[in-house]
């Protein structure tokens, strides 16, 4: 048979908590995602945690954070320049989509796992919808920078 104490750790597990809010947690402690990433694109990457090993085999914990750069990117449906906080993962999707607005639109929210990044792909299908209707366009978003009007210069008399 089982102990006492057997028993009531899988009482604990089985009865008090219910299963759907076991598998919440579980899920939500397995690969923490910082608050930053929902205001970037990391395309799914963490912060991995894992131990620093050395020859003496001293193990030291540690972590590995997403390589994250500040990026400028255009934007063909805005016609203007984006400024994100973008993976170099990320960026390289990017590149191999043909654009910004190709991987917003081609990649799955559940993929991109941020929330600005879902918001940025409803404002992309809604732009290129009402350009294809020829209906009045959208503003641009907040994180957009609006293309440089091309300035005069006048020659300089010697």
């Amino acid at each position: 048979g089982l102990s006492h104490a057997m028993l009531g750790a899988q009482f604990l597990r089985r009865m008090v908590v219910p299963s759907e809010v076991m598998g919440m947690f579980e899920r939500a402690t397995r690969g923490q995602r910082p608050v930053r990433a929902d205001k970037g694109i990391w395309g799914g990457k963490r912060i991995g945690h894992g131990n620093q090993v050395s020859w003496a085999d001293n193990k030291t914990r540690r972590t590995w954070r997403p390589n994250v750069q500040t990026k400028r990117l255009w934007s063909d449906s805005f016609q203007s320049m984006l400024k994100l906080q973008i993976t170099t993962y990320v960026l390289k999707n990017i590149d191999k989509a043909g654009g910004l607005d190709n991987y917003l639109i081609n990649t799955s929210e559940a993929k991109m796992d941020s929330a600005m990044a879902s918001d940025l792909k409803k404002l992309v299908i809604e732009q290129r919808r009402r350009i294809a209707a020829g209906e009045q366009l959208l503003p641009l978003p907040k994180i957009a920078r609006p293309p440089r009007a091309k300035q005069e210069y006048e020659p300089v008399a010697p």
